[in-house]
């Protein structure tokens, strides 16, 4: 199975100029916990609601809830995101995309093109969703339901990693023992690009007082 199949398109994004206010309104209407960053089309970083919790907890507690609010319109998601982040191509295979987001300990994998164009994203909740089906179709033996024995991390061999012929945009590409990832460490840009593709930014709904 190939991650295009897995993977949930359209995506909602931030771009670099939003605030973090924007982003914790756009994660609650959208139910999500993670969203990508666009410079234009390109990805550029992404901003967990993990990330928030913690941008929020070391600055914005402290202040009073009308200032925090205006903190929070004040602060830039640039400032806030990963901007080195682990994807994967949507024609890799899906067991390579849960076996990286095993071996980092990562919540989701963005699914980008060769020029890094954002097309989807892959999360844990995609594959929950595919043991669920599968084990209501009967299609998971008990064998399979097996817990899998995994080396420690600390004798677990590190992926070697060699420039690619982007290296250019700052892409680094992995090369791990089951698939390949790709980690992006961004030159952003100031021009902002008209976005394309399947990447779409959302605003959300806002409750009247």
């Amino acid at each position: 199975m190939k991650v295009r199949e897995i993977m949930s398109a359209p995506v909602s994004t931030l771009e670099l100029g939003d605030n973090i206010l924007f982003a914790e309104e756009l994660m609650t209407v959208e139910r999500v916990r993670h969203l990508p960053v666009l410079d234009g089309d390109v990805l550029v970083g992404l901003l967990s609601h993990r990330d928030l919790l913690a941008a929020t907890g070391r600055v914005l507690d402290k202040l009073p809830a009308d200032d925090m609010a205006e903190a929070k319109r004040k602060t830039c998601v640039r400032h806030v995101m990963r901007g080195s982040v682990d994807t994967i191509g949507p024609e890799d295979d899906a067991a390579d995309a849960a076996d990286i987001m095993l071996t980092q300990k990562i919540g989701c994998l963005p699914v980008v093109d060769e020029g890094h164009r954002l097309l989807g994203i892959v999360t844990d909740s995609d594959f929950v969703t595919m043991a669920r089906d599968a084990l209501r179709a009967g299609k998971i033996t008990q064998a399979a339901k097996l817990p899998v024995v995994r080396a420690p991390a600390t004798t677990r061999p590190r992926p070697k990693v060699a420039a690619s012929a982007t290296s250019a945009r700052g892409v680094k590409t992995i090369a791990s023992k089951k698939g390949t990832a790709t980690k992006i460490v961004p030159k952003i840009s100031t021009k902002a690009r008209v976005r394309k593709g399947a990447a779409t930014r959302k605003a959300p709904t806002r409750r009247s007082a």
